[in-house]
């Protein structure tokens, strides 16, 4: 059925084939013939982790065809560009259990083995009407074509495989996927603790017409996230872990592809994004929605709204001014803290212990009341001393856990925040001082520029309950004349304020 091609052999009865510069026989197309579409999948794997897809996709047709006895089989097709191409092709195949051949149209003949190095040739065509004819030197078979199969949609439908423990390494970039509800609470958390990460959301139509509307989640893009925050999301419900593969692909974390996807990015557009579930169906995200830093979605701004200490309007630039914060996006209470209190640079001291204060502020050496800073307020009194608050043996002390950020000594702010945090999630416009006061919803701010040393007019004002007070009377008392006479047996006889009996007694 087939002859061996020779040297400088120019004429061949195959159609379409001729000798390339190496005297290869080589047609206009290579063609790999595979039993099932597992092969040809494990061909795609092979040729990809040791090369690339992309050099192929532009010319790949893959094809189910059906033999005379109804059988299916899978016909892979390339262009025969160089020898050199079809030997790669020929040798990958040959490990996944595939046929290869060469040839242009309908007619195609065994590639080059080490039987034939230069290839083979047909002794005689075959007339039988089909698509595709192959030539074997084991067989010679008609092919009709049933139908097309794509190769990214071939992609999509396959199953990921879950990776062994042994081949996971850490990734310095992950995406996840929340769905609305797990979402929220989701951005909250990460810009608690800090975390590098961005966040969209994506929609997708209705599967049915029965659906609600709309599918919506949540898309997260971390960078350097710590092993814990990675452990903790990947055990979260409601959300998946994926781990990118190129630009616009991402493959569920601890699992693969069954084909190396980084070797074939041009089946996948750049404004989309590709997430390969494990166990459900691919999440194509088009077009790519914008991403924005957790950090631009949860922060409250604190307006100062100014008031005097009297609550009337302030005059401009005059006066102490207060506000009190609207709540905040990220929910905080205070708790009692068993931790050694740190940093207590402040007090706070009710209306109920001004006189005392006040009492205090005038005994305080110069060097506490050089660093003390006082702001009042109708109902308090707030002092602050970046050096310690304890010379101010009054109120309720207040530690500093961060920059211009107060709680009460022996609490602590629950969920615990990092500092930084805690400055980006209270910042106001006019960096005024932030206390944490128990009883009250939303933290109280005061501006800076309300706070001044302690002189005379802040003790006046302090010390503003009058207190009566009668002069001392004056007047000395006469006290009596003693003359020494002759001495007796009883001389304090007869002195003011003693009787007979007296006398008697003494004597």
């Amino acid at each position: 059925m087939l002859e061996r091609a020779a040297l400088h052999q120019s004429r061949f009865r195959t159609p379409g084939v001729t000798p390339d510069a190496r005297g290869v026989v080589l047609g206009e197309r290579g063609l790999v013939l595979f039993a099932s579409l597992d092969r040809a999948v494990a061909f795609l794997r092979a040729y990809g982790d040791e090369g690339s897809l992309d050099e192929l996709v532009p010319s790949l047709l893959i094809r189910r065809v059906v033999t005379p006895l109804r059988t299916r089989e899978i016909l892979l097709s390339v262009l025969a560009e160089s020898s050199y191409r079809m030997d790669r092709v020929a040798g990958v195949a040959r490990l996944s259990g595939g046929l290869v051949f060469t040839g242009t149209s309908r007619h195609f003949v065994k590639y080059r083995d080490a039987a034939s190095p230069l290839g083979y040739d047909v002794q005689e065509l075959e007339a039988t009407p089909a698509d595709v004819l192959l030539y074997h030197d084991a067989f010679q078979q008609a092919y009709t074509l049933e139908r097309d199969l794509d190769l990214r949609e071939l992609l999509l439908k396959l199953s990921l495989e879950r990776m062994p423990a042994s081949e996971r390494r850490a990734t310095p970039r992950l995406y996840a996927t929340a769905e609305t509800g797990v979402g929220n609470a989701l951005v909250r958390y990460l810009f608690r603790w800090q975390i590098d990460a961005r966040v969209a959301v994506a929609e997708w139509p209705g599967e049915s017409a029965f659906d609600d509307g709309p599918r919506r989640a949540h898309v997260f893009e971390l960078s350097d996230a710590p092993p814990r925050i990675v452990k903790l999301l990947a055990s979260l419900p409601g959300v998946r872990l994926f781990e990118p593969i190129g630009e616009s692909v991402a493959v569920e974390l601890g699992f693969r592809h069954p084909v190396a996807l980084d070797s074939c990015p041009s089946l996948f557009k750049g404004d989309q994004l590709t997430l390969f579930r494990a166990g459900a169906p691919v999440d194509v995200i088009a077009p790519m929605p914008p991403f924005a830093p957790v950090r631009a979605l949860v922060r409250t701004d604190l307006t100062l709204a100014e008031t005097m200490a009297d609550g009337s309007a302030p005059a401009p630039r005059q006066g102490p001014r207060v506000a009190v914060a609207a709540p905040m996006t990220l929910p905080l209470r205070l708790r009692a803290s068993n931790a050694p209190w740190r940093q207590v640079r402040a007090t706070v001291v009710p209306l109920a212990e001004r006189a005392w204060l006040a009492r205090m502020l005038y005994v305080l050496p110069p060097r506490t009341l050089t660093a003390l800073r006082v702001a009042l307020t109708a109902d308090a009194a707030y002092l602050v001393d970046p050096a310690g608050i304890e010379g101010v043996p009054l109120g309720v002390f207040y530690s500093e856990l961060a920059p211009r950020i107060y709680i009460p000594a022996g609490t602590a702010l629950e969920p615990a925040v990092s500092a930084d945090v805690l400055t980006d999630l209270v910042r106001n416009p006019q960096n005024g001082l932030v206390f944490f006061e128990p009883g009250r919803d939303a933290p109280t701010v005061l501006a800076a520029d309300a706070f001044g040393p302690v002189t005379r007019r802040a003790l006046r004002a302090i010390s503003a309950v009058p207190i009566d007070a009668e002069a001392l009377d004056l007047a000395e008392p006469e006290l009596p004349l003693l003359e020494y006479g002759e001495p007796t047996r009883l001389p304090l006889r007869g002195l003011p304020g003693r009787t007979p009996s007296d006398d008697e007694g003494g004597a």
